[in-house]
């Protein structure tokens, strides 16, 4: 067990090194950045396959998901097991465009990662970074 946490440590920081790149952007326009929080607890299918196999399904199938929405959503994932009984884990994806969130899960989706499952979504969670500033700053006229 003490083993199977430390990989899913090693695959968690790799995507959050990989994951470092601001979200684009349009110049000039106002927009808001989405914070989605996915709470997930993996299986025991998961837990039951070898660090190899773990780290061949990560390179091979959410790896390249990950790559394919680069500037579109910074993706993190943390390991939480050890400090929540009901969340073994958590992803934090931020973005500007909901679609790309979407199009995102979907494509998770249609992995192993869902479809064995190897994970099981707990809750989502999304707010608006600053929301009540931005709304503030553009329809708050105060009499």
């Amino acid at each position: 067990m003490k083993k199977s946490i430390y990989l899913l440590c090693i695959l968690l920081f790799t995507v959050s090194a990989v994951q470092s790149k601001p979200i684009e952007t349009p110049k000039n326009e106002t927009v808001m950045k989405y914070s989605i929080l996915v709470l997930y607890n993996v299986t025991n299918h998961w837990l039951l396959l070898k660090r190899e196999e773990r780290g061949k399904i990560f390179k091979n199938e959410i790896m390249p998901i990950i790559q394919k929405f680069e500037g579109k959503l910074k993706v993190r994932l943390f390991d939480s097991e050890a400090f929540h009984a009901k969340t073994s884990d958590f992803m934090i994806i931020e973005c500007a465009d909901l679609k790309d969130h979407y199009y995102f899960m979907e494509h998770l989706r249609d992995t192993s990662l869902f479809g064995k499952p190897y994970i099981q979504l707990v809750d989502v969670i999304i707010g608006i970074e600053d929301g009540f500033a931005q709304f503030e700053d553009e329809e708050y006229k105060p009499d």
